[in-house]
């Protein structure tokens, strides 16, 4: 179950990544391109973060409520 979870954090992650990437080279000079990177890659980690964990069930983490 816990596959589930790393294969969709990778799909967000790569497609986060990929959408960044063509959005800095084609809409932003190369002189900013290494700043923006900068500036973009918490956001590029956090949003797959936040995607995988919000749409998690229980089950796939492997959490049972009976504790």
């Amino acid at each position: 179950m816990l596959l589930k979870f790393a294969i969709r954090f990778a799909i967000v992650l790569f497609s986060v990544l990929i959408v960044a990437a063509i959005a800095i080279q084609f809409f932003f000079s190369s002189k900013l391109t290494t700043d923006l990177w900068i500036i973009v890659v918490p956001m590029i980690l956090a949003i797959p973060i936040l995607t995988s964990v919000i749409c998690a069930k229980d089950e796939e983490l492997n959490l049972d409520s009976t504790h």
